[in-house]
């Protein structure tokens, strides 16, 4: 694909981490593996702090701390914050290569487990996630069409497309995460030997998670929330929360090996899509935006 954030639906990071793996004969593999964890709270990467319950969201306790700024120096970029995770994230990965005949198949299985955390008056939260998901590979016509499945459940905002953020928090630091369900189904057609032609569908949606402090909303998608704005060009930033509920997309386009020799390869290819957003409901209704991009690009490989 061109489109570097990718289709809703497919979940991704990269990120160091350990990995081990068994082969169970020739077609059947496990593996599990320990990752660097982060945490994407709502809010951006820095709470607002102030008087509790003040301001058209709510403004959370200067006793929080979700995460930290990089002192600067070596290996600690100070223009990023970092999450205070304690435990890495755990994958456990099951994959099935079967051969069908001509026809080649690949199914996987996966869980994830993961810890949020944040620190609220001199005492540590927690809170502890689980994650599940699936994918299927799969020729329809050998070596001319590719099917392609995803499918994935639980705390995931940091590995979507869209994205979404992982958890938010409530006025006294309790830690609300956000479910996130995501699919994506897709065809790929090899025309010719140097052509490759492409179709996608996908979408992310979350649930939302929220507390209120009487009249005061916190958290995420509260029906609360100022979206009076939302449809109005150029209207203040607090008139519009526009908190994200879906994300939607359908992209087609295709990749075509120009030249290839010597001097290397280069490819070209043109991608267009159908883009959704919805929001939440909150006090000036849901706002929603369609949108459609095209992109094109031209790829060289000098070896």
């Amino acid at each position: 694909m061109i489109d570097f954030e990718s289709v809703p639906g497919f979940l991704a990071a990269r990120q160091p981490g350990i990995r081990v793996w068994q082969d169970i004969g020739p077609e059947f593999k496990i593996a599990a593996s320990a990752e660097n964890p982060q945490t994407s709270f709502f809010g951006g990467n820095t709470p607002t702090v102030g008087t509790p319950a003040v301001g058209p969201q709510g403004v959370l306790n200067p006793n929080l701390l979700v995460n930290l700024t990089g002192p600067g120096g070596s290996f600690f970029n100070n223009a990023n914050n970092v999450s205070l995770n304690q435990v890495p994230d755990v994958t456990v990965k099951a994959a099935w290569d079967p051969r069908l005949g001509p026809y080649h198949l690949h199914i996987e299985a996966w869980g994830l487990y993961r810890q949020f955390f944040d620190r609220f008056n001199f005492a540590n939260h927690t809170f502890d996630t689980g994650s599940f998901g699936g994918h299927i590979n799969a020729e329809l016509i050998p070596k001319t069409l590719d099917l392609q499945v995803y499918g994935a459940h639980g705390a995931l905002g940091r590995f979507t497309s869209s994205p979404f953020p992982d958890a938010t928090v409530a006025q006294d630091g309790t830690i609300l995460p956000l479910t996130i369900t995501s699919a994506m189904v897709g065809l790929i057609w090899h025309t010719l030997p140097t052509l490759d032609i492409y179709s996608y569908a996908g979408l992310e949606k979350t649930d939302a998670a929220f507390a209120n402090v009487g009249t005061v909303p916190f958290g995420y998608g509260n029906p609360l929330y100022n979206n009076t704005g939302c449809n109005v060009e150029n209207s203040p930033a607090a008139t519009c929360n526009g908190n994200t509920r879906e994300v939607r997309q359908i992209t087609a386009g295709f990749y075509d090996t120009i030249y290839q020799g010597a001097y290397g390869t280069v490819k070209a290819g043109v991608q267009y899509s159908y883009n959704q957003r919805l929001a939440f409901v909150g006090v000036g209704g849901a706002p929603r935006t369609d949108d459609s991009i095209v992109m094109s690009q031209i790829r060289y490989y000098p070896f």
